[in-house]
């Protein structure tokens, strides 16, 4: 009877060891995949709130003497622009943390800036003025668009399996010169 009790013992011991090593191994593997989900959340969160600066920068509006509205970035002459356009290419080199489309958004203003700073290269602050009064609508409506794709972003910014799932390889884009 000790013999089949001693035996029983060593059999719930020995098994009581082997589920609460594999208990182990997963709880680990879960601490580690949300500690990783954590540290990409966190990559996420300071790529958007960069672009969320961008965008509130783009807010800003005034009026001509001629009462036609330009961007507030038009005011201060061709190196405040160009200033910007780095920034807002700082800001498409965290993409990889960013959704497609607001990544696709962010490019397409990019392009616009893109044909701005042809326009203004080495001009008067009067020109680049003018060169903002002549872009005003279309920078407004993509940082409109831009904007509303944030606030999506951020509403799921949680949904990390998702984000991986969806992020792909969407080639090189091109921008047309003209």
């Amino acid at each position: 009877m000790i013999k089949i009790i001693l035996t029983n013992t060593v059999i719930a011991t020995v098994l009581s060891t082997i589920v609460s090593t594999i208990v182990g191994i997963k709880l680990k593997s879960l601490d580690y995949r949300n500690e990783y989900y954590k540290k990409v959340l966190d990559k996420r969160l300071e790529a958007y709130r960069f672009l969320e600066m961008q965008i509130a920068i783009l807010k800003n509006t005034v009026l001509d003497d001629d009462k036609q509205p330009y961007h507030m970035i038009f005011s201060y002459g061709e190196d405040e622009f160009n200033k910007f356009q780095t920034n807002l290419i700082t800001a498409i080199a965290n993409s990889i943390w960013i959704h497609e489309d607001t990544v696709s958004e962010m490019e397409s203003l990019n392009e616009i800036f893109f044909k701005i700073s042809r326009k203004i290269n080495n001009a008067s602050e009067d020109k680049v003025v003018a060169v903002g009064k002549e872009y005003d609508n279309q920078i407004s409506t993509s940082r409109k668009k831009l904007e509303m794709l944030v606030r999506s972003d951020i509403h799921n910014l949680h949904d990390l399996k998702k984000f991986m799932k969806e992020k792909r390889d969407y080639g090189m884009r091109s921008i047309n010169w003209d």
